[in-house]
């Protein structure tokens, strides 16, 4: 049980001395493979040995751990522990660590939240979510959206109670829009409004609520012709880049990222779904295939961009089977990285910047913007952006102050 990671005598006797002693050793040894730093490893590894302290007398085997002791030691021990120290008593720390135990012995990740089956209200979204995608070929950041609206006016019409879908009117939707709408921004007032009305139709469909109550519902408003107020200025960009390069852990990757993102306007999803064969070096262009639209779109690679994204794949990118551009580093090293994980870095350096709202679809906003004032016809935008409807790039031009004056007629009747 010699390893590197523990130096000190007396912390090697007691972890061999507990109930988990046998593999903690290899535990640390696994973290330490997935690109975990040395202090989390420690922080993790006291979390399983208070589990495996805890676990003393309960269980005879330590290599057969079973997801109910997870969950109980969570929510039953935890709350009430006085174990002495160094137990690590934190409930995220010790989930995360639990987390990363079952993962490594092949078993579930330990959630006190984890339901033994899915419940009526799951099952109805997830027939919900087939049907945005077979019937309307929606895309999986959309049916995100009106999975999300639908599930919670359903936790709110019910009560998580049974689902009595036949007593459902135009009322109950009305106090639940009255209710919500107060929270939410007016672009989401109308996400909001689209989803809840897809899923009257849906339940239409399907026969389980009354007829015609898709029918009742009004226009939505729409607002795309209001200018974004969150484009970024050019300090605020910079800055932005400088918090990307100082404070990540994988700094060079989520450079890449950013400039992917604030320098041709790529959204979360587009660049998770980056192949290396995406990007042709000797035609310095960038193919987006997997997108919203499912269209693809070829893209020029500017310079600042190719240099950083070969910093990364020389420097940082780990050694992976996958053909994904960004994998993950740490946990699940490797594997490709999904669209919730390019979002956390940018979301991070923004909040240490004080620019808490937008999130990072406020960079594909910045670079539109840019690229309109820049002389780019609203066409132009609309090819790179990927946009199918001008009227969706048409926000930009009104935030081009320049053309406008260039096009405003002066006031009639102004004395000279």
């Amino acid at each position: 049980m010699e390893s590197p990671l523990f130096l000190r005598q007396w912390s090697r006797r007691r972890m061999e001395a507990n109930g988990l002693g046998i593999i903690l050793f290899q535990y640390a040894d696994w973290l330490a493979k997935q690109g975990y730093s040395r202090n989390t490893i420690h922080q993790y590894t006291q979390a399983v040995e208070h589990f495996g302290f805890w676990r003393e007398g309960r269980s005879r085997l330590p290599d057969q751990v079973a997801l109910a002791e997870t969950r109980k030691f969570l929510t039953t021990h935890l709350p009430s522990c006085h174990c002495p120290t160094p137990a690590v008593t934190t409930y995220k720390t010790c989930r995360a660590a639990l987390h990363r135990l079952m993962a490594m012995l092949g078993g579930e990740v330990s959630s006190p939240k984890t339901k033994e089956a899915p419940s009526p209200a799951g099952v109805l979204i997830a027939d919900f979510d087939r049907y945005l995608g077979k019937m309307f070929g929606l895309s999986a950041a959309t049916r995100c959206y009106r999975r999300r609206y639908a599930r919670e006016f359903l936790a709110w019409r019910f009560k998580g109670g049974q689902l009595d879908l036949a007593k459902l009117c135009f009322a109950d939707f009305v106090r639940y829009v009255n209710f919500r709408t107060p929270s939410l921004q007016r672009a989401s007032v109308g996400v909001m409004i689209t989803s809840l009305r897809s899923l009257t139709r849906f339940l239409e469909f399907e026969e389980r609520c009354p007829a015609g109550l898709s029918q009742a519902w009004p226009t939505v408003p729409s607002w795309k012709q209001s200018p974004p107020s969150n484009v970024l200025t050019w300090k605020e960009s910079r800055h932005l880049l400088r918090t990307v390069q100082r404070t990540s852990t994988s700094s060079l990757r989520d450079e890449a990222i950013f400039r992917l993102m604030i320098e041709l306007g790529l959204r979360c999803s587009e660049v998770a779904e980056l192949d290396l064969a995406d990007i042709d070096w000797r035609a310095g262009t960038l193919a987006v295939r997997n997108n919203k639209q499912r269209r693809e779109r070829l893209l020029p690679l500017p310079p600042p961009i190719g240099e950083a994204i070969s910093k990364y794949l020389i420097n940082e990118r780990p050694a992976s089977s996958s053909g994904r551009l960004f994998v993950c580093r740490r946990y699940l090293v490797g594997q490709p990285m999904t669209p919730q994980r390019v979002r956390g870095p940018v979301c991070r350096a923004m909040q240490r910047n004080g620019l808490v709202r937008g999130g990072p679809h406020r960079l594909r906003h910045t670079f539109a913007t840019r690229l309109h004032e820049r002389g780019a016809s609203l066409k132009e935008v609309a090819d790179i952006l990927g946009h199918q409807d001008l009227n969706t790039t048409a926000i930009y031009a009104r935030v081009n102050l320049v053309q406008l004056r260039q096009v405003a007629l002066p006031w009639p009747g102004v004395l000279g």
